[in-house]
């Protein structure tokens, strides 16, 4: 860091007098000067990798430049607010491959949903045991174009049969993060990981038996396939 500091104290000031002798030209058309030479400092190795990493994030509704990320963004939005909040299970052969994984890394990561198929699934479980689920996007993440990290929010009151349960009528509000995967050009999502914080009805369930020993209503959508 002292080392970089240096060189750039160093560099600055000979370059700053040399456009300083240049702005004191009498005529604006007169033949121009060369640029001087300024040295060069060569970057640490970890600044140098640090710019090779770059984290671009918006906010809902922010203009975005790169069409790539806008393509990401676009799709990452149907899927929360009109495949999940509106329930708007017709859109599954429009947004997810035919080999989709989707995981709920904390709260049963043993039982992922596969297939379009089982992603209809999912919906009509998840709206049976929360009719009024809803959730809304915050921010958008990412470090690639073929994959972009959601932060969300939302709520959800447990009106139907939950892994196997009676309906508990709680009222949760969540928060989380999805990481999306997309395939080679992002029409889209091959894979969905999903951080999130508990239902209610997650909390009641982990005092009665282990998560690992019931796969909750996402076995019952195998047993359906099957």
């Amino acid at each position: 860091m002292l080392a970089t500091t240096a060189c750039r104290a160093a560099t600055a000031r000979p370059n700053r007098q040399a456009w300083s002798a240049l702005k004191s030209s009498s005529s604006s058309f007169a033949g121009r000067a060369p640029r001087p030479a300024v040295p060069r400092c060569r970057a640490p190795p970890a600044a140098a990798a640090a710019r090779r990493l770059r984290v671009v994030a918006f906010r809902e509704g922010e203009k975005i430049q790169d069409w790539r990320v806008k393509q990401m963004v676009e799709l990452a939005h149907t899927y929360f607010i009109d495949y999940l909040t509106n329930k708007r299970v017709d859109l599954a052969d429009q947004i997810f491959t035919e080999d989709i994984v989707h995981k709920d890394v904390v709260w049963d990561p043993t039982h992922p949903t596969v297939g379009i198929e089982g992603m209809r699934h999912y919906l009509a479980d998840l709206n049976t045991a929360f009719p009024d689920f809803w959730v809304e996007v915050d921010q958008y993440a990412t470090v690639d174009t073929n994959s972009v990290m959601v932060t969300f929010r939302g709520s959800a009151t447990n009106l139907g049969e939950y892994h196997h349960h009676k309906p508990t009528h709680h009222a949760s509000t969540f928060e989380g993060c999805n990481i999306f995967k997309f395939n080679h050009d992002r029409s889209r999502i091959t894979e969905i990981k999903v951080f999130r914080s508990a239902f209610a009805e997650d909390l009641d369930e982990l005092g009665e038996r282990k998560m690992a020993e019931e796969g909750g209503f996402r076995e019952l959508r195998l047993q359906r396939l099957a």
